[in-house]
């Protein structure tokens, strides 16, 4: 039997713009003799629609396009995920993928096991299914399970979550294939542990397995695709793209895999990410051009590296906005890299502005404190940026990274500013790591001299930002331990061997910067909390203490 694997990049609710893409490959695979073809999970809408989902007009389209697929049946059999509407008790609707044969809608598997944890929350809007389903194509039996369904396994980090395992209960009930319809987020650890954990559910059961997963970027949400098919041995038969709509064929009689999973260069994954984060982020928002304030620092040079990148030179603008506290170098540094990128920069001095609105408030309020001058800098440089932006309809890129936003070493209105935060989920350390992979791999781009002068906010003389932060390399480790790996203080310093005094200073730090990032621009997932959607915590908390704006 011929089982194509179908991965597409949707946009959410646009059901004429995945249909197409369900469409054409439906098509090749009928060219190709093929006897089914598998979509991701909620492919029809793609994942994940939220609130959209309780909207007349959503419904209505659903139930319009899914007559479409059904004619598309009539030569192959289909598997799509859809939204289908609940019409007994319990949540409004369930999660769910259809087989399609003979132009008609045959079978249902309604998911079982709902996430609602870091991105998830279908438990609003999904009631669980409550039976198994294994179909019968070509005298192959095939069990379907939906992206949470198969991550229940004593081979899963979420191990133990649920009270029910249906990859367990499917193969238990004679399935010859294991399928996980999928759309399965990005982080960069989670790739090779997902292919690893499906690797062994196939040894185990002695089945082949089949993994599919969405693809590209929705919000700062990035499905990295990766879909598979394992051999009964865990060995990987084929593999789709990373990051990008992709399309193969199995052939279930004549085909053994020729490896098991392998762990991949981390940066690697990470640049591409990022660069389909923004590429996708972009696009889907109907934009084309972006911009960033080109600090001459290491953080807004590798956005604005990742920018030209994802989206063509000609698309993006770098805007020098030099304060009297700018380095002759930060300047140069700047200059020199938009020559290296080719794309087009911008110098709009903000010195003038500052010493009117420094002169005027220093009046107002009988002087400035040094933090309101820091700030004041900043807000102007933000202010400029969303200027430009409303002017051009260029999108601002947000160029602060996860160090900073943890520890509210960022101005909120001023360099917070943005559309979305490129960096947000990378910190200062992996920053460096990832700029001088860019070099290693596609010559340096970024001058030598950005990666290795000491980072400042350049808001005042001398400034340096170990002035207010530890170094980097032990505030990252801290925050790490703390957020990712949710560690206490005295753990951390039983680990690290970091002094308590400087463990408890940033945890302080990040509690009382919550509303800042409460504020924040959308954040490119790439660790397994990134803020907002991993990482949640009220403002207004005992743990809290009161701090600067």
């Amino acid at each position: 039997m011929k089982i194509a694997i179908s991965q597409i990049n949707p946009r959410i609710a646009d059901f004429e713009y995945n249909f197409k893409q369900i469409k054409d490959f439906t098509e090749k695979a009928v060219k190709e003799n093929c006897d089914l073809i598998i979509f991701p999970e909620l492919a029809l809408c793609g994942y994940m629609p939220e609130d959209i989902i309780f909207q007349h007009h959503f419904q209505k389209q659903t139930e319009e396009y899914l007559e479409r697929v059904k004619n598309l049946s009539k030569g192959i059999s289909i598997l799509l995920g859809f939204v289908e509407k609940n019409k007994g008790k319990g949540k409004p609707f369930y999660n769910v993928v259809g087989l399609f044969t003979e132009g008609k809608l045959k079978e249902i598997y309604r998911k079982r096991l709902l996430p609602n944890y870091d991105v998830f929350n279908e438990k609003r809007y999904f009631e669980e299914g409550k039976e198994n389903l294994i179909f019968e194509l070509n005298g192959k039996k095939i069990g379907i399970t939906i992206c949470e369904d198969g991550w229940n396994t004593e081979f899963s980090p979420a191990y133990g979550l649920y009270p029910l395992d249906p990859v367990y209960e499917t193969v238990n009930e004679g399935c010859d294939i294991i399928l996980n319809i999928a759309a399965s987020p990005f982080y960069y650890k989670k790739v090779y542990l997902r292919e690893k954990m499906f690797s062994s559910i196939a040894q185990k059961y002695n089945k082949p397995l089949i993994f599919i997963n969405q693809a590209g970027g929705i919000d700062g949400i990035i499905f990295d695709g990766d879909s598979c098919v394992f051999d009964k041995d865990g060995k990987i038969i084929k593999k789709a793209k990373k990051f990008d709509k992709d399309f193969f064929i199995w052939d279930t009689e004549s085909e053994n895999g020729d490896y098991y999973p392998v762990e991949g260069d981390e940066e690697e994954l990470i640049f591409n990410a990022l660069v389909i984060g923004i590429r996708d982020f972009i696009s889907k928002i109907g934009a084309k051009r972006v911009h960033l304030g080109l600090s001459g620092g290491i953080d807004s040079a590798l956005v604005a590296v990742l920018a030209k990148f994802a989206l063509g030179e000609e698309n993006v603008t770098g805007i020098m906005l030099p304060s009297p506290y700018s380095s002759k170098s930060s300047i140069e540094d700047s200059i020199k890299l938009a020559k290296n990128i080719g794309i087009k920069l911008e110098e709009i001095p903000i010195t003038p502005f500052f010493e009117v609105l420094k002169s005027e408030l220093t009046q107002k309020f009988s002087g400035l404190k040094d933090i309101t001058e820091q700030n004041i800098q900043a807000r102007l440089r933000g202010l400029i940026l969303m200027a430009y932006s409303n002017n051009t309809g260029s999108i601002l890129l947000n160029t602060g990274n996860k160090s900073e936003l943890a520890v509210g070493y960022a101005t909120i209105y001023g360099d917070m500013c943005g559309a979305l935060s490129v960096l947000g989920d990378l910190y200062k350390t992996r920053v460096y790591s990832l700029a001088k992979w860019i070099n290693k791999k596609f010559g340096e781009i970024i001058p030598e001299n950005i990666i290795r002068k000491a980072p400042s906010a350049e808001l005042k003389p001398g400034q340096k930002d170990q002035d207010s932060l530890p170094p980097y390399s032990t505030l990252d480790l801290i925050l790490e331990n703390y957020i990712e790996n949710c560690l206490s203080p005295k753990e951390i310093v039983e680990k690290t061997g970091i002094d308590i005094e400087t463990v408890n200073f940033v945890i302080n730090m990040v509690h009382r910067s919550e509303f800042k990032r409460k504020q924040a621009a959308p954040v490119i997932k790439l660790t397994s909390k990134a803020f907002v959607s991993g990482f949640r915590f009220p403002i207004t908390s005992n743990i809290k203490i009161k701090g600067d704006l």
